[in-house]
């Protein structure tokens, strides 16, 4: 009997105490043969590119330089004015007079005929201009009118 009441050379007892470390060296293998897989996989290092391939990389972004605003000019809303139209404003003397729908004869270039308003007239009223008499006459339901009206059209005899 041994020291502590058993038989050192009992089988089962070797036999178990064999199998145990067996089975623990199998489970180290196994443990060292996973972490050395999962370092050594071949899809976890990079590749480099084949030799036909063609790398392109992304360019450094350029410097963006601010663009000046440019200021807005005080006339930039309205349109040139036609020379035509620009003598007859100058011909009425009223800094808040405005033109609509002005025409001018294409074989007698000094008549001009259209609708006006003024600041004492706020509703638009036709008129005709005959440039080369400096003279303005504005519609005033008058048959008078109709008669320097028929000026507008071409080929009416210039006065």
């Amino acid at each position: 009997m041994s020291l502590f009441g058993r038989r050192a050379a009992d089988p089962m007892i070797l036999e178990g105490q064999g199998m145990v470390r067996a089975y623990f060296i199998v489970a180290i293998l196994v443990a060292v043969t996973a972490i050395t897989a999962i370092f050594a996989w071949p899809r976890s290092a990079p590749e480099a590119p084949d030799a036909g391939a063609v790398v392109v990389r992304p360019a450094e972004p350029r410097e963006v330089l601010p663009t000046p605003t440019p200021a807005p000019e005080p006339l930039a809303s309205t349109p040139p004015r036609p020379v035509v139209e620009t003598a007859i404003l100058a011909s009425m003397a009223d800094p808040h007079a405005e033109l609509r729908a002005v025409v001018v004869r294409r074989d007698a270039p000094q008549i001009a005929c259209g609708e006006k308003r003024t600041a004492r007239d706020p509703v638009f009223r036709r008129f005709v201009w005959l440039g080369h008499l400096k003279m303005l006459a504005t519609d005033d339901g008058s048959d008078s009118f109709a008669n320097i009206a028929a000026v507008c059209s071409e080929g009416a005899p210039v006065p």
